[in-house]
């Protein structure tokens, strides 16, 4: 070698850099010509689909009802061991059995198998605990696209014990992130097993969900037998939006399908036995008025004369940081109504709760619809509102209310549906900065290319990195700004949905940063997030978190599978990330010879096995921010397979087995 390689490429009359089109593809640039741009939807998609398939659209609780083992027939018994659960206490099985304390002759649903959840003699303290890995999905959950669903059938004790079923979402260390429950019916909602359930959005970094049935009886007197119970329990995770789409569970009342007669178990809504599912049918068919998009069933106050609600939770603190910031607007509707001598209807309700479930703000109902507004006729009409979801909310329950009208007819109601929109103002997607290079969403670090992810944000065309007179990035593009703390981000590019920029050197010693977009002078809600002495990610060709790496061959030819690398011979990655540099970086700098080399060490491996750094440091006529490294690849490690290559500046990695390169024997 007769010259090193950041001095041939200081050398050349243009350098070749690595930059983002407006549609998030990464391209090579020479001397400010776009060289080549390939598009990595398809690929990102291909990516990550097989992995997470398993975790969507199906119940992920192990032994859901009981069915895996042996139960009980005498409460004289016990079992030690239930499959797919670690027990505490008195936690047992019991079968649907005459004796047990709940069997056939109770509310049990029609579909139930051999056994149930039972909470056992002496059963003060009665649980069971599974965790359930969901990093398979990590992709989508960080994108913040999945919905979870939590229920299952409950059984309360009188006040001796009310059962809860929990589930707590974890990070990768065991951090919580977020926690959902449900309890069991109150006493007068019926003597068997009732539905319970809860719904929300998966946090972004959630890899693992805990979950927890806790059947104990704190009240329970000594010797006496809890009689709690649960069965058919669920945790599902589904892609769906956030935004847009109706987050009332069932809200057309069309499950369960074809009940015929009246249908006791609603799947999504929480409430007692007098709130039910019936068909449309007779002089409510010929006579009333009915929704237009209506479906075959609709929800029906059996009368009883109770003041009571049927209601949904609903988590959105997915979409908290826009929530806050006032850019989250809702639409809210129902239909309602009675049987022709109801002098009312069911009313609906939102209520919009914070962190600590404490109501906010002013609830909204819909309704009454009177017999006078029906004009004396069976019948339902539909009743709307909208408005701007309170800052803080965290939560939402949705109530269906049944009149208090003994005597006078049932109540209807059909078509809930309950939408958030987020508003126009300019607004950073939850889970929306991460790594330009691998996509990792935070800690971010000095120097570190980022992407971020926003809405609100109005451009026809992609807006691209420009100097200004002094010879620096500017910090301003397409009216655009990013602020981490008070210091503004030079910017790699804008348009409607992402900016590319750079993360100003003095986040250097912070733990945190806030972070905020504007856009014409109007603020984004300001997100918080962890600072790190490095965060590094290796660049691929195809601008994907995952493929092959944006590597150079000792000739400087790209590697690939027909041009692989020599074990012993020296190649380039190009990467970022690599923190505070010697000398300091300086923000939106165009790095000339010298060339600035990170503080921190730098490290690699390439096929798992560590391979010597001879040089790291920035790109020659590059912003500052882009690195390079020229690394020796090993012997040994030679495949026809591609092989990881992984970059370690100080304590952080890159990701393991996300960029690969290809190499071949002497």
């Amino acid at each position: 070698r007769q010259v090193s390689r950041p001095a041939f490429i200081a050398s050349c009359t243009c350098a070749m850099v690595v930059s983002t089109t407006s549609k998030g593809d990464y391209a090579f640039w020479t001397g400010g010509t776009m060289a080549r741009s390939i598009s990595i939807f398809v690929i990102f998609l291909l990516g990550y689909v097989s992995a997470s398939a398993q975790v969507w659209d199906r119940n992920l609780i192990v032994n859901p009802g009981a069915e895996d083992g042996p139960g009980i027939a005498k409460t004289s018994e016990t079992i030690s061991n239930v499959p797919g659960w670690t027990r505490t206490g008195a936690f047992t099985v019991g079968q649907y059995v005459g004796g047990m304390p709940i069997g056939k002759s109770n509310f049990v649903p029609e579909d139930h198998g051999k056994n149930y959840f039972l909470g056992g003699a002496n059963g003060v303290t009665s649980s069971a605990t599974q965790t359930i890995d969901v990093s398979a999905g990590a992709t989508e959950i960080d994108a913040g696209r999945i919905r979870f669903y939590l229920g299952g059938l409950l059984r309360s004790y009188d006040t001796y014990a009310i059962p809860k079923l929990r589930a707590s979402f974890l990070d990768a260390q065991g951090g919580k992130l977020l926690e959902l429950e449900v309890s069991g019916p109150r006493l007068d909602d019926g003597s068997g097993l009732e539905p319970r359930s809860g719904s929300g959005f998966v946090l972004p970094n959630t890899r693992k969900i805990a979950i927890l049935l806790d059947l104990a009886g704190p009240s329970l007197r000594s010797g006496q037998y809890n009689n709690s119970g649960a069965d058919n329990l669920y945790l599902v995770l589904r892609i769906e939006p956030i935004f847009g789409a109706n987050l009332v569970v069932n809200g057309d009342a069309e499950l369960p399908p074809n009940v015929g007669g009246q249908a006791k178990m609603m799947p999504g809504w929480n409430g007692e036995d007098q709130f039910r599912v019936v068909a449309y049918a007779g002089d409510l068919l010929a006579q009333g008025m009915l929704p237009t998009d209506r479906g075959l069933q609709f929800f029906y106050s059996a009368g009883s004369g109770h003041h009571l609600d049927s209601y949904q939770r609903l988590d959105v603190s997915l979409a908290k940081d826009r929530i806050d910031a006032g850019g989250v607007n809702y639409a809210f509707s129902a239909w309602l109504g009675g049987a022709g001598k109801q002098p009312t209807s069911m009313t609906a309700k939102a209520e919009f709760f914070g962190e600590q479930n404490h109501l906010l703000g002013t609830s909204q109902e819909l309704g009454p619809v009177t017999l006078e507004n029906r004009g004396g006729k069976p019948g339902l009409q539909k009743r709307s509102t909208e408005g701007v979801v309170p800052a803080g909310t965290r939560s939402i329950l949705i109530s269906l209310v049944i009149p208090d009208t003994p005597g006078f007819g049932e109540a209807y109601a059909d078509n809930v549906a309950f939408a958030l929109n987020s508003g126009g103002a300019v607004t950073i997607k939850d889970g929306g900065i991460r790594n330009a290079a691998s996509a990792v969403m935070g800690p971010v670090a000095p120097g570190e290319m980022i992407t971020i992810l926003m809405t609100g944000v109005n451009l026809s065309d992609t807006t691209r990195m420009q100097l200004d007179s002094a010879g620096r990035m500017m910090t301003t593009l397409g009216q655009v700004r990013v602020f981490f703390d008070g210091t503004q981000a030079p910017l790699l590019y804008v348009n409607s949905s992402e900016i590319g920029a750079i993360v100003p050197f003095d986040v250097a010693g912070k733990s945190s940063v806030a972070v905020r977009v504007e856009y014409k002078g109007a603020p984004s809600q300001t997100v918080t997030i962890q600072s790190a002495e490095t965060a590094p990610g290796v660049f691929t060709i195809e601008g994907s978190p995952k493929g092959p790496g944006l590597i150079l061959n000792d000739n400087f030819a790209l590697n690939a599978k027909d041009n692989p690398a020599v074990e012993g011979s020296a190649v380039s990655l190009y990467w970022t990330g690599g923190g505070q540099t010697d000398p300091p970086g300086v923000d939106g700098r165009i790095a000339m010879p010298p060339l600035a080399r990170p503080i921190a060490s730098v490290s690699a491996t390439i096929g798992g096995k560590p391979a010597e750094v001879r040089f790291s440091g920035a790109v020659p006529y590059g912003w500052t921010g882009l690195l390079m490294a020229e690394v020796v690849v090993p012997a040994g490690i030679a495949s026809d397979d591609p092989v990881p290559v992984v970059i370690t500046a100080g304590a952080a990695s890159s990701p393991e087995s996300a960029v690969t390169m290809y190499v071949k024997q002497p």
